[in-house]
């Protein structure tokens, strides 16, 4: 004969079956004490286990000296053969989705990173523009020697070290700045032209200065 039901407990023994049913899976009387936040204490919980099992509502079942109770499986509603496939095919659309999402955060963290890492701004656009100065007053400089003015040997040195060491500043900031460009590039949907011209970046022609002389050190 099942347990007589303590008055007011219908709601409590509700709570339980419905909690049952939806996770569809083993509670001890303390899990599912917890699991409703003191809805119901263990011992009210393990009284209304019972109580349900013994009236067949649910399954019990004795663990050495703890008991495990769970939803009957012929109680659990089953999806039709075209709901499944539906929900296969929403698990598989929103599997794509993330994958997708997964990519452009990838590529966004790749462009972040090259961004935070690479100089700013300002300092691109002072060191472009400092080095074209100096690159443009070494080839007057350069000129007015090759064009047989007298100067001393060791003017002369020192002109051309001074000249031969902005171009190597001049080809290593202009490699740099090919790595920086090819990183942003990766994850950058329009032309790199048009991102310089909307920061403001100089690149060697629009500065006046001819990459080609890179190639007659």
């Amino acid at each position: 004969m099942p347990p007589k039901k303590a008055k007011g407990g219908d709601s409590e023994e509700q709570a339980v079956l419905a909690y049952l049913q939806k996770t569809n899976r083993p509670y001890s009387a303390n899990d599912i004490s917890s699991q409703l936040h003191g809805q119901v204490s263990p011992a009210q919980a393990k009284k209304i286990l019972n109580s349900l099992a013994d009236e067949e509502k649910i399954q019990r079942k004795d663990n050495g000296k703890q008991q495990i109770f769970f939803a009957i499986q012929t109680s659990i509603d089953v999806p039709n053969i075209e709901e499944a496939e539906e929900e296969e095919d929403s698990i598989k659309e929103r599997a794509e989705q993330v994958d997708k999402l997964k990519e452009e955060n990838r590529a966004l963290a790749s462009r972040l990173q090259a961004l935070t890492s690479a100089l700013t701004d300002d300092q691109i656009r002072e060191r472009i523009a400092k080095l074209a100065h100096e690159i443009k007053d070494n080839e007057e400089r350069l000129t007015q020697l090759r064009s047989g003015e007298v100067i001393s040997p060791e003017e002369r040195k020192k002109i051309e070290a001074e000249h031969a060491a902005m171009l190597k500043h001049w080809s290593s900031r202009k490699r740099i700045f090919k790595g920086i460009s090819a990183t942003i590039s990766d994850g950058y949907q329009g032309k790199m032209k048009d991102l310089y011209e909307e920061l403001g970046i100089e690149t060697d022609e629009s500065a006046g200065a001819d990459p080609a002389i890179l190639d007659r050190k």
